[in-house]
């Protein structure tokens, strides 16, 4: 089966909250934190999954000029507002309907530490992966397969 794979890069202010734009009908995990290694997570990482949070609701609630708003200076100019519209959409042909999420996880992915938490559609599970930079400004957030980041 093939994915479609979404790359997005964005970032997200420190100052957001992660229950903004959640919808309360969601099932996830909104409170739970695990680090590296089932560690708790640091303050730093918390604050990146609740970012992680925040944007992956922003996704799921189609809300293009909130995801266009929260890009950084840098990358504005390489992306377009409407290139968020619709993006669950898009893979909703090949893996059906979005049900829902999991907690967050912190992760090492190619020598890059990430958030990701697994999402359940009707047909299949996909990760979702997010990364940010060291001043917490995020670089990207992929749909990929959930293969590439679930833990055994």
């Amino acid at each position: 089966m093939k994915y479609y794979l979404l790359s997005l890069l964005m970032t997200c202010s420190l100052t957001a909250t992660a229950q903004d734009s959640i919808d309360p009908n969601v099932q996830s995990s909104k409170n739970s934190q695990v680090g590296l290694n089932g560690q708790v997570a640091n303050k730093e990482d918390e604050v990146n999954i609740g970012h992680a949070e925040k944007m992956f609701g922003f996704l799921l609630d189609n809300k293009a000029d909130s995801l266009y708003e929260n890009l950084s200076a840098q990358v504005k100019p390489m992306v377009q507002e409407q290139q968020f519209e619709g993006i669950l959409k898009k893979v909703e042909p090949q893996v059906g309907k979005y049900q829902k999420h999991g907690e967050w996880e912190v992760q090492q992915v190619m020598g890059q530490k990430c958030y990701v938490s697994m999402v359940q559609f009707e047909k299949t599970e996909l990760g979702a992966l997010v990364i940010f930079d060291a001043a917490g400004k995020m670089l990207g957030i992929q749909l990929v397969p959930a293969a590439a980041v679930k833990k055994e």
